[in-house]
Parts: C-alpha cells; structure tokens; sequence
C-alpha cells in the first residue's frame, strides 16, 4: 500500500502537468511553466507536491484566484483513492464471496491495468471539463497499453463467476470460447479491428457542398494533411497489426492469450462503435454536434480495459451519472452543453467498483441473450434514438425554441 501510495502522488503530479501540457490550448500554470511576467522564477519550494501548489498561490493575480485549489485536490486525493482502490481490489471487493485465495495474484496484474486506466481517465476529464476535448496523446497510448496488457498480462479483463470456478471475462461468455475464433477468422477479425481503429484517428471530414469529386478530393487531403499524425497513425497501427498476427500464430502451438486479446479489440470496436454511431445519429438528429469523436476514442480506450459487456454496461450508466450534474448547471448558468467524457470515466470506475453487484447479480442474465441479439438490440435502440431525437427537433422548431 505504500509503494501505491508512492506511486500514485506521482502518477497525480503527472496528471496536473498532462492537463496543462496536452490541452489543445496549453496553459501557462504550474511548476513547469515560465512563471508570469513579473513575477519571480520558480523556487525548488514550487516543485514539491501539494505544498508547491500553496507556494503558486502568489501568482493568482494573473493565473485566477483559485487555479491552484484543483490540482492540490488531485495531488491529495487520487492517491488516498487510489490506496483504498488497491486494498478493496486485491482484497476480492469485486469477487462473489470466497473467491479471492483461487486469483490472488492475477488481481494485482488487474490492478496495475486499473491504475494506468484511472490516470489517463483523470487527465481526460479534466480536458474535457476545460475545453470539451479528448487529446489523441491520453486515448492512442491508452488502447496500445489495454491491448499489451490483454495479450501479455495473466489477467487483465474482469473475472466473473463461471460454472465451476472464476475466470476471466471473453466476449462470449456466458457461452464457451468458439474455436473459429482461434483460426483465421479470428485473425480477420482482430486486424481489421486494429485498421478500423487506425482509419478512425485520421482527420477525416467529408464536404459534398462542390460536389462528389471535391469531396472525395477533400476527404483525402485532410486525412494526409497532417503529416506527423496520419505518419504516427500509421507506424502505431501497423506495429499493432504486426503483433496481433504474432499473437494469433502462437495460438497454433498454445492458446495462451489470443482469446482475450482478441475480447480485448472487440471491446475497443464495440465501445468506439456505439459511441460512434451514437454520434451520427444524435447529430443527424438534432442538427448539431451531439457528442465529440474524442468520446469515441475514449470508449474505444476504454473497451481494451474491460471488454465488450463491461462497455456496454458503462455507455447506459453514463446517463444516470451525468443527469444530476447537467441539470444542476443547466439551472446555474442556462446552458445545457456539458463535455460528456468525464461521465463515461465516472460510470467506468463505478462499474469497476461495483462490478460483482452489478455483473453478478444483474447483467449476467442479460448477457445469456447471446451476443447476435445484444448487438441487434443495441442497433436498433440507436436507430430509434436516432428518431426520438429527430421529432424532438421538429417539436423544438414548432415551438419556435429550435435555437436552444
């Protein structure tokens, strides 16, 4: 617990000076900053954690009264988070009773996964509450370390109780692992994934208002526009490739860990998907931008961490999380918009938490539908989303409300 503790002020410190550094718009506050004009350079005192932050307070005048309260709280509280989380989470809080002596060790290597998910969470929603984004640098690094971790940890998705003993979540529970899955339609499947995936990180805007030809021009030009991004997307998609067609050709031999690696890419297609397709229908409908494609990278981050059931469990509890807040700064300041990412991240946490209650005791019932129905079901609640939302603009227009 100490070296979590250890661990984690440090993994806290990285998270203030990630919020300031990868914003799109970077902010000039904190320690590793210039300090503003005419103000005094930086003192050893300013780099100390915590107590450096009540140092920075001299330069409020110029950076906001109280811009050194939040990271303070962060550098305090994500490691007392963090101790607790280890000690319930090693100690078997999200197992059925008696289960933790058979997976002792595996839910340590589980942990290290959750701690590397919660720090990019943090800084994540912190951006998003600042300037509703999501940088690339928190979601790319993010699905390379979940994928790593699905293929080489000893466990890395969710246990959950099967018949005779725990095991580890794969996308066909509660159905045994299909062994087409361990041939070459599993690798199909796993690369085309990871292309998928590679596709969607590109700056990618289709424009049709000059015509067909224009577009297709368009689109193209600003996917390759970037030339150290699409060079980026494409070194880290292909090493991706090169190493999901390794990890299928050691199944030959020995199963080892495909079938979680492969769980773990369906859940980044199936989290990224929905909430991709969430998008277009919701924007479709509405006539605006409904949700960012950060979101999407985000979910997709987060599939890898925790598999397709868990993502689909977290897109339904996000809404309850974000209703309360969103209606209270609805009713403070008048503007419904809200960044969406840090409801995702707060339903992910809660459904690690809870996950034993809330799989276990509820969702495991569902999931026996069979995945086929599950997916058809879910297409077709974002199909009529998609509807609801549509006739809800046409309500607004009629009322003369449209603008808001």
């Amino acid at each position: 617990m100490a070296i979590v503790a250890v661990l984690a002020l440090a993994a806290a410190r990285f998270i203030n000076w990630a919020v300031c550094n990868w914003a799109y718009f970077r902010r000039q506050a904190g320690p590793w900053a210039a300090a503003p004009h005419g103000y005094p350079p930086r003192r050893l005192s300013d780099h100390w954690p915590i107590l450096g932050w009540f140092a920075l307070r001299r330069e409020a005048p110029a950076l906001g009264k109280w811009f050194w309260l939040r990271p303070v709280l962060i550098e305090l509280l994500f490691p007392l988070a963090m101790v607790w989380y280890y000690h319930f989470y090693v100690s078997g809080g999200t197992l059925p009773l008696g289960q933790v002596a058979k997976v002792a060790g595996a839910l340590h290597w589980q942990f290290v996964g959750h701690f590397v998910l919660f720090v990019l969470m943090m800084i994540a929603t912190f951006i998003d509450f600042d300037e509703q984004s999501i940088p690339d640098y928190v979601t790319i690094p993010g699905t390379v370390i979940g994928l790593l971790g699905a293929a080489f940890a000893p466990a890395w998705l969710p246990f959950y109780q099967a018949p005779l003993e725990v095991e580890e979540l794969h996308a066909n529970v509660p159905d045994p692992w299909p062994a087409f899955l361990n041939g070459p339609w599993g690798l199909a499947i796993g690369l085309t994934i990871v292309v998928v995936w590679g596709f969607a990180l590109l700056d990618r805007r289709w424009i049709s208002r000059r015509g067909l030809g224009k577009g297709v021009q368009y689109f193209f030009a600003r996917m390759f526009r970037h030339p150290w991004l699409w060079k980026i997307v494409l070194l880290v998609t292909g090493l991706l490739a090169v190493g999901v067609s390794l990890a299928w050709s050691s199944t030959q031999m020995n199963p080892g860990r495909w079938t979680y690696l492969l769980s773990s890419l369906m859940g980044l297609a199936f989290a990224g998907g929905v909430t991709w397709a969430v998008r277009l229908s919701a924007s479709w409908s509405l006539g605006v931008e409904a949700l960012g494609f950060g979101d999407v990278t985000l979910m997709a981050m987060i599939g890898t961490y925790v598999g397709w059931q868990a993502s689909l469990l977290i897109f339904f509890i996000a809404p309850l999380v974000a209703i309360a807040f969103v209606v209270v700064r609805w009713l403070i300041t008048g503007d419904p918009a809200t960044p969406y990412g840090p409801y995702l991240c707060a339903a992910t946490v809660l459904l690690l938490v809870y996950w034993d209650r809330l799989w276990t005791h509820w969702a495991a019932d569902m999931f026996a539908l069979g995945p086929a129905l599950i997916v058809a079901i879910v297409v077709s609640c974002v199909v009529l989303m998609g509807a609801m939302l549509w006739i809800w603009r046409l309500i607004k227009q009629a009322l003369g409300i449209a603008g808001h």
